[in-house]
């Protein structure tokens, strides 16, 4: 009898030694990672893989988001990996901005921005971003955990805390909408159309048409020229644009110049050396109206010039009746950008030039009571080759509207006057 009680007890002991060590079994079973999708440049994406890779599954979005995306549009991009979170990285000047979203219902919950370039996050950067995407849920899922409430990282607070976001996250039970997110999402859209410097240098052609009307005596004589070259240049700047994005990152300065090489005039065999010269310089406001449209407002001065020699090179003719001319005066303009064509960019521009000085033409010797207005309009269209360099083609139309205002008795009589400039240009772009 004895012997069988000690046999019961031993028993009785392994089992109780036993059930530890299946529980503790059990609690040392791998927990499914939650995933995080990912979509940024190859260079940025690396980056966001390095700090999320130790906590999440990382995948990469296969299809590229917009720059602020709709809540369908974060939701489908989450739905096939489950994932808890969706993480967009978009390059604006030199600042890079993080957009976290929340993979079950589409909601924005955290905004980043890191300086470029990077060549690693900051630990700080880093931490907040584990933080956002663990506080994601996964469609059809709960919150994302991937540790107990009290683990840290990144010298954090516990991931079960509520990530700083620039919009409230909904539960992922509750409907969204369709329509694009709000807050600084939204507010950011357009910036990466909104460079803060452009530089074009390219070549231009044109022709020039000056007619007279009302000269019954035939005294002043017509100029066409049916092509010159010229080396343009035009460049924008946007200093605010390198170290805000606010208001300040609207304001700008633009010179644009183009300079005529290789112009002669003819009369018959006379040959008369002729200087074309065209200059204009102000400052700019711009504003984004949705996401693919930038409108520009201008103003400064603007100078055009078109001078013939009095006296040919070859033969020592004298000019006929034509004036020089150089047109000054300040300009207003109006453009607008527009670049939702993929990697094709439109720009167009209408100014209008109150004249101040006329140069030759407004002189005693011609018309001294003479003024004008000069209208102008022109577009392109921008290919990009590479990041940041893009290919531009241009055309380009100005005609000024002159008013001669004769005096009795004077040298000429005819009251007014047209000059007309069409041109085309091809050049490079650089945009940052």
């Amino acid at each position: 009898m004895r012997a069988i009680c000690t046999v019961v007890v031993f028993c009785l002991a392994g089992s109780a030694h036993a059930a530890p060590k299946k529980g503790a079994a059990v609690r040392a079973a791998p927990v499914e990672r939650p995933t995080v999708v990912v979509d940024a440049p190859l260079a940025m994406a690396k980056l966001l893989q390095a700090a999320l890779s130790p906590r999440f599954a990382v995948s990469t979005s296969r299809e590229p988001l917009d720059v602020a995306p709709t809540a369908r549009d974060v939701r489908a991009a989450a739905a096939t990996p489950k994932a808890s979170a969706v993480v967009l990285a978009r390059l604006a000047a030199d600042t890079w901005s993080l957009l976290v979203f929340n993979g079950a219902d589409g909601s924005l919950l955290e905004t980043l921005r890191v300086r470029a370039p990077v060549r690693a996050l900051p630990r700080n950067v880093a931490g907040a971003l584990v933080l956002a995407c663990a506080t994601g849920q996964a469609p059809g899922r709960g919150p994302a955990t991937t540790r107990e409430a009290d683990t840290t990282s990144e010298g954090l607070t516990s991931a079960k805390q509520p990530s700083r976001s620039a919009s409230t996250s909904k539960p992922s039970g509750e409907s969204s909408g369709e329509t694009t997110l709000v807050g600084e999402a939204t507010a950011n859209a357009p910036a990466a159309a909104m460079p803060a410097l452009r530089v074009g240098l390219g070549l231009r052609g044109f022709n020039r048409a000056l007619s007279w009307s009302g000269d019954p005596d035939q005294a002043l004589a017509r100029y066409a020229l049916g092509f010159a070259p010229a080396v343009a240049l035009d460049v924008v700047w946007f200093p605010g644009a390198h170290v805000t994005t606010g208001v300040l990152a609207n304001l700008g300065v633009t010179f644009q110049g183009d300079v005529g090489v290789g112009i002669s005039s003819r009369q018959d065999a006379a040959r008369f050396g002729t200087r074309a010269e065209r200059f204009r310089v102000g400052a700019l406001v711009r504003g984004a109206v949705g996401r693919h449209v930038v409108l520009e407002g201008h103003g400064g001065f603007s100078t055009q010039r078109f001078g013939i020699d009095a006296v040919s090179a070859n033969d020592g003719t004298p000019r006929p009746n034509i004036p020089s001319v150089t047109l000054n005066g300040p300009r207003a303009a109006f453009g607008g950008r527009f670049g939702a064509f993929g990697p094709l960019t439109l720009d167009a521009q209408v100014g209008l030039t109150f004249l101040t000085f006329l140069g030759e033409l407004g002189s005693d010797a011609w018309f001294r009571r003479a003024t004008g207005v000069g209208l102008d309009v022109g577009g392109g269209v921008s290919l990009e080759l590479v990041q940041h360099i893009h290919l531009r083609a241009g055309l380009d139309f100005t005609r000024y509207f002159l008013s001669l205002n004769p005096e009795d008795g004077g040298r000429f009589s005819a009251p007014a006057a047209a000059d007309q400039y069409l041109g085309g240009s091809v050049g490079l772009l650089w945009i940052m």
